[in-house]
């Protein structure tokens, strides 16, 4: 007779995490932080989004410099300089609109980070990538300024685009090519 048999009858179904039964066991679940960001990320502008992924690029950027400071031996591709490379290669991906000159020019400049960082991995050097965290820092200060003008309009459902095409200088051209609506 084997003695696994009726085992299976005596061992409970698993109780589904978000159960309302009893409290999930420790160490199981989401985090607070997860739904916070899953929460925010879904009420968010295409706008606050794209600030979003550049401030967490930035954050990638300033890591993986610090990281190769401190230990000569991981310098090179690791996870964090690939991080940095979605990150950037995300941020390249909504910008669409290739007929307007400055979503050409964005592009370019994404593009440029990408090869950049390509450059600082080979070479292992700490100060290309702050060269690319800083040009991500200009940028999200110009996504900030554009958020909070967003925020100041009357309607949520404004692309980020006309925000910057209202902001643009007279003369210069508008900014309604970079889609962020998906």
């Amino acid at each position: 007779m084997n003695s696994y048999q009726g085992v299976e009858r005596r061992i409970a179904p698993p109780r589904p995490i978000d159960s309302l039964s009893g409290p999930a066991p420790s160490g199981f679940g989401r985090r607070t932080s997860d739904t916070y960001l899953e929460s925010m990320i879904a009420t968010s502008s295409p706008a606050k989004l794209r600030l979003m992924l550049i401030e967490r690029s930035v954050e990638v950027a300033r890591h993986l410099a610090g990281l190769w400071r401190e230990t000569p031996g991981k310098r090179g591709t690791n996870e964090h300089s690939l991080k940095l490379f979605e990150l950037l290669s995300e941020l390249l991906s909504g910008v669409t609109d290739d007929k307007v000159e400055v979503c050409r020019t964005v592009a370019d400049m994404y593009v440029f980070l990408c090869q950049h960082l390509i450059a600082a991995e080979e070479n292992g050097d700490a100060s290309m990538i702050d060269e690319i965290r800083l040009v991500l820092e200009t940028e999200a200060e110009t996504w900030r300024m554009v958020c909070a003008q967003e925020t100041g309009a009357s309607s949520h459902q404004t692309r980020a685009a006309d925000v910057l095409a209202r902001t643009a200088s007279p003369g210069a051209p508008a900014v309604g090519g970079l889609n962020l609506q998906g």
